[in-house]
């Protein structure tokens, strides 16, 4: 990276100031790091909790099917399943948390109406309870990835930028810096050794002697 100062001794306070900002910029995502893996390990409990509860749902739902299917029959299933209106609706809550857009909950709405043909048997019933627990835990299970890969998204994006501060950008502002007071010690050295090479030509002594 090549570095843009403004010539001599101008750029001295133009580095130092930009090198103050970035200690404080890596400071500052140095905490957000700290803060997002505090996160995201929060996050993956969540998942996994939410991946156990739909794994468990989803075992009930399919157990109560098959229980409602052997007690009454494949035609009163088709019926329930056509008496049936609309779709299910899953409206998501959002949660800004150190620059983190996610799901914080998941929440379902069920079509209104009736459900069951007359006379249907009570495991009928049992299996429509489970498959909208079942729904409910895959739209939870939803959320929780969501939140997941956008927590752990932001996590390495906050890392890149910080590892760019501490590797190469501070690095290179330090280096111009150091080199830039090389630079200037030179060239006052230099000012220093004409004034008194001019002093000398004139006669006059570059610095007063003792007084007798």
């Amino acid at each position: 990276m090549r570095i843009h100062r403004p010539p001599g001794r101008a750029g001295r306070p133009w580095l130092r100031r930009r090198l103050a900002v970035a200690h404080r910029g890596r400071e500052v995502l140095e905490q957000k790091r700290r803060a997002l893996l505090r996160e995201l390990v929060r996050v993956e409990e969540r998942l996994a909790e939410a991946r156990g509860a739909w794994t468990a749902a989803a075992r009930e739902a399919e157990l109560w099917w098959q229980r409602a299917a052997v007690l009454a029959g494949e035609r009163p299933l088709e019926l329930a399943r056509s008496l049936a209106r609309g779709r299910a609706d899953v409206s998501i809550v959002w949660r800004n948390a150190l620059g983190v857009v996610a799901p914080a909950e998941a929440r379902v709405a069920l079509p209104t109406g009736e459900l069951f043909p007359a006379g249907g048997s009570a495991a009928l019933a049992y299996a429509a309870e489970a498959h909208r627990h079942a729904l409910e835990a895959a739209a939870e299970l939803g959320a929780a990835e969501l939140a997941h890969r956008r927590t752990a998204g932001e996590l390495r994006a906050t890392t890149q930028r910080l590892r760019a501060i501490e590797r190469r950008w501070i690095p290179e502002h330090e280096r111009a810096l150091a080199e830039l007071e090389l630079a200037l010690d030179e060239t006052e050295r230099e000012d220093g050794a004409r004034v008194r090479w001019l002093l000398r030509r004139r006669g006059r002594p570059s610095q007063p002697g003792p007084s007798l």
